[in-house]
């Protein structure tokens, strides 16, 4: 019998980012885009490998052509998702404790009334291969794209993370409040993206991402592992009226 009357409080949707959040792929994206610049005669260090991590792709490479010298930054991006598409189709490993942690929402989500969406900045067919290699993808109400789903949006500084869009239109889509829903991110871009949306936006950081500024999100949590879907609810709740 549980203490948490779900009914007394506002959480009607949790929204996950896909990289870095449900799929262990950061390693594989700094892989690739370190074969991208070495084949350009220059080395990307791990330094500034986690400064670009949970930015845009397209913004990345802007970077890094600027970094090397480099007139094209698209050619960059090209290549670099040429070998991380060699490295995806070998399957890509869960972020173990909040896939275990989803598998429990989903469990409870009839009888907390509770709706489950994915909002990652990530192609679609990537996010929904990743989803599928993990065997999660039937438990999302809705599953968005920050470069393909956004089209409705214009935004002169792009519309995909840090922009709050993709948590905006999420929401739109679920039928719910963005301050009705609780997002859960492991990157600075992302956590500015949720919380710029309205929403409870909680930081779990991975490797590459924990020496980020998370600082901004409505908290900061390390793993989900340890977490029961009421204990969850009760922290987060507490979180949001803050």
């Amino acid at each position: 019998m549980t203490n948490f009357l779900f009914s007394e409080q506002s959480i009607k949707a949790i929204i996950f980012d896909c990289d870095g959040t449900l799929v262990d792929s950061e390693d594989a994206h700094l892989s690739a885009w370190r074969k991208a610049v070495e084949n350009r005669g220059h080395v990307l260090t791990f330094e500034q490998c986690l400064l670009y991590t949970g930015k845009p792709a397209t913004f990345i490479a802007k970077l890094i052509a600027e970094a090397i010298g480099h007139d094209n930054s698209e050619d960059i991006l090209s290549e670099k998702r040429s070998h991380y598409r060699e490295l995806h189709q070998q399957g890509l490993p869960p972020i173990q404790g909040t896939v275990e942690f989803l598998k429990r929402l989903a469990a409870d989500k009839e009888r907390l009334n509770l709706k489950l969406a994915v909002a990652s900045a990530a192609p679609k067919d990537e996010i929904l291969s990743n989803l599928r290699h993990l065997g999660i993808e039937e438990h999302f109400d809705i599953i968005l794209s920050g470069q393909d789903d956004l089209k409705e949006y214009s935004d002169p500084e792009g519309v995909n993370k840090p922009k709050p869009y993709i948590y905006l239109h999420t929401a739109k889509l679920l039928n719910v409040l963005p301050s009705e829903c609780v997002v859960i991110e492991d990157s600075t871009t992302g956590v500015l993206a949720g919380m710029a949306a309205g929403c409870i936006t909680i930081a779990v950081p991975n490797e590459f991402t924990k020496m980020q500024d998370l600082s901004e999100a409505s908290m900061k949590i390390e793993n989900l592992s340890s977490f029961s879907v009421d204990h969850f609810l009760q922290t987060v709740s507490a979180a949001g009226k803050k």
